[in-house]
Order: structure tokens, then sequence, then C-alpha cells
């Protein structure tokens, strides 16, 4: 294995040990990512297509404002860049082309480019960026334009408004693990507390004025909670699904994908749940997809909420 293999390989080794962050964390050795449409009248979710065929890690799906492509992070090269495919052609083409890895690939809603979790001298114990902000803006060029805002050690982010990201930070005292989700305003640099126990998953509540987040604050009682900037505490809206008897913690599921309707998926193994989004109501079973071969990890949701997009750690054959 060649030199910069093993250290990456390595680098994996301590960030899946402390199950954290900035998405190394989701890169086992065999992750493909499908689409597949979704049908909430009929209650199903059809037409599967692994959109990377090929064996290696494909990770953090997320679609285009327009819903005609998805871009997704993969290590092909020795480090992760970000590619894109388009639904309707079915072509894929490498938007980055760099040495540093580039992660959470995320269409900016102006359609002018995204954002990625930028890497260029990794903090060894968990993969985050050490010495520059690591929240970057990119154009389709692939070219980096700019940090997104001034802050340091961002694992996860999820866009909320323009102006308003919310945010997964990791924590600067290794083996330590207190790693904590904020809100960060943009124009006021100001950070507003969400959870000092999150999950990896943000998102956005449906009217775009609130960060949706996994706080993990009761090991017990693993809840999705929604906050906005001017808002004192969270509103807590569902628990995440519960594990089946004698199933591992660690195939608990945390991913989440916000519908335009305000409802939620969520998945264990390849069962797919959804939470109505009706206060009292919890997670219930949608749809299984056995055809996947494997769990899925990253969903994410059409703007139209008609397609999705999951990465899928898939099961070795048996031999």
């Amino acid at each position: 294995m060649p030199h910069a293999l093993r250290r990456l390989a390595h680098a994996f080794t301590l960030l899946l040990a402390v199950a954290l962050p900035a998405a190394a964390a989701d890169a086992p050795p065999d992750v493909a990512v499908f689409v597949a449409r979704l049908d909430l009248k009929a209650g199903t979710i059809n037409e599967l297509r692994n959109i990377t065929p090929t064996k290696g890690s494909h990770i953090q799906p997320a679609f285009t404002p327009d819903g005609a492509a998805v871009v997704y992070s993969a290590g092909h090269t020795g480090s992760y860049n970000v590619y894109r495919h388009e639904l309707a052609s079915g072509s894929t083409t490498a938007v980055t082309q760099t040495t540093e890895n580039l992660y959470s690939p995320t269409p900016l809603a102006d359609g002018s480019g995204f954002s990625a979790i930028r890497v260029v001298t990794a903090d060894p114990a968990y993969g985050i960026e050490m010495h520059q902000p690591s929240l970057w803006r990119f154009g389709w060029d692939g070219q980096p334009v700019a940090p997104v805002v001034p802050v340091k050690r961002i694992g996860y982010h999820a866009w909320i408004t323009p102006e308003l990201i919310a945010a997964f930070i990791v924590d600067d005292v290794p083996q330590r693990n207190q790693h904590r989700a904020v809100l960060i305003d943009r124009r006021s640099g100001q950070q507003t507390l969400l959870t000092d126990k999150p999950g990896r998953a943000l998102g956005r509540t449906a009217d775009g004025r609130r960060a949706l987040f996994v706080d993990q604050t009761d090991p017990q009682r693993w809840r999705i909670s929604a906050q906005g900037p001017d808002e004192a505490t969270p509103q807590v809206l569902v628990e995440t699904p519960p594990l089946p008897e004698g199933d591992k913690p660690a195939n608990r599921p945390q991913y989440f994908a916000r519908l335009p309707d305000g409802s939620l998926l969520m998945a264990r193994g390849h069962l797919f749940l959804r939470w109505d989004g009706k206060a009292g109501s919890g997670f219930q079973p949608f749809a299984d997809l056995p055809a996947l071969g494997g769990a899925v990890r990253n969903i994410a949701a059409s703007p139209d909420g008609t397609r999705l997009a999951v990465s899928v750690t898939l099961t070795p054959p048996k031999p």
C-alpha cells in the first residue's frame, strides 16, 4: 500500500473509532449512492438506481436546487473530491480534482456553486482541518471562493437561510468528544447553542426558519428537535426510531431527510421509516428495500420531494 494511502487508512481508523466527524466517519470501504423515486401518496420508494457502480467510498449525496443533479464526495484519487451526476443523462463528472479532502458538498440555493468541508491539514485525532476555517464556498468550476464563516473545526453543516448556518463543531481536545451543534449568524458571527450532544445529521424545517438536529443528550432517547436563532430552547419534534431488541447500538439511526410537507424520513438498515410531522406521533415503517444490498446512511430528498438519494454501506457478498 502506498505511503499516502496508509496515512489515509490510519486517519479513517481513528475517525471510525470515535464515530466522528467531517464525513470521514461516514466512509467505510465500499459505499454506494443510490437514487430512487419517492411517492408519499402511494407509500412507495422505487426505481432504485446505483449511480456509483464502481467499488469505493461514495458518500453524502445532496440534490442541486433544481433537482436535476446529485453531488457527492468520493475517494477515487487518494483524496475525497466532489462529483456531480446528472439524473437525465446519467453522466457523472468530477467537479473538483484536488489533493485535499472535500466532504459534505451542499449546493447553494442560488445555484452559484456549493459549500463543502475542506481539509488541507488534518487533525490526527478527528480528521478535521487543523489550521484554517473548514467550511468553504466553491464555484461549479471546482475552485474555492472563500470561507463561508471564519469558524474552525466545522464537521457537518446545513444552510438554514443565506445568512444562517447550522454547524457541528468538533471538539479541539482529542478523545474528549465534547462536540456541539450551533447556529452561526454569518453577519454578526453570533453562535446559538443547539445541543452539546449532537448527532451528525443537520437540516432545516419546512418553513426555512429553524435548524433540525438530533439531540443525543439522553443516551436512551435520541430526539429530533428544531430551534431558531431567537429561541431560547429547542422544540422536541419526535424521538428517533428505536433499535430492534438485540441490535448493535452502532446501528441506531441518526441520519434524516426533511420532506416538503414537513415529514421526516430515517432508515434502519434498509428499512425506511417516516414521521408524518404531527405532534405526538412517531416514526412508522414506510418501505423496506433489501435490493439496496446494505444499510442506509445519509438520506437526501430533492426539493420537490419526489426523489431520494441515499448512501448505502454495502454488505460484502458471502464467500
